[in-house]
């Protein structure tokens, strides 16, 4: 598996998926093993393009669920008219407070106060072996019974809907607000 990240080195909002974005050609290097790579301006399209509308997706719904987030929440991308904005201008930027990893979750690195760690896909988080540590609400949604871990659908429309993406949101809180 590739493991790195883009983002913030010291993002508190973390989202783990299994495939790894074409950052090798946006950027024209292969990122080193564990780095992190904030991105900038126009870099989201950009890797839209190179890997297809599946990435476009991922950073749709990323901005998508931090603008559902109610307004209090430390997450929430104050300051950004619309999602579409907040992805454009700062999602995975240096200045934002989010990352995205192609890695499996070091459940150990995870006891950070104030940060959250998603994994984006049942079968990621049996493959990262987080699954059956986790208590399951239903067949999509899990979370950690004693971290800051949260495993929902991958991060597609047909997958985390807006239905989804607003329970999603309700796990969130309760672990923002414990």
């Amino acid at each position: 598996m590739n493991t790195f990240s883009i983002g913030n080195p010291n993002a508190t909002f973390n989202v783990y998926v299994e495939k790894p974005a074409p950052l090798a050609e946006l950027t024209g290097v292969e990122p080193d093993f564990g780095s992190v790579t904030p991105l900038k301006n126009g870099d989201i399209k950009a890797l839209g393009d190179l890997g297809g509308n599946g990435w476009r997706k991922v950073f749709n719904v990323y901005a998508k669920l931090l603008f559902a987030l109610d307004s209090t929440s430390r997450w929430f991308p104050s300051g950004y008219t619309s999602w579409q904005a907040f992805r454009d201008e700062a999602l995975l930027q240096t200045h934002s407070d989010f990352a995205i990893h192609f890695s499996n979750i070091a459940i150990d690195q995870t006891d950070k106060q104030g940060t959250i760690h998603i994994i984006a896909g049942r079968t990621h988080a049996m493959h990262s072996g987080i699954a059956e540590q986790c208590v399951w609400m239903n067949q999509e949604f899990a979370r950690h019974p004693t971290k800051p871990i949260l495993v929902c659908p991958y991060f597609d429309y047909r997958q985390l809907s807006n239905v989804k993406i607003e329970y999603l949101v309700n796990l969130i809180s309760s672990i923002e607000n414990c």
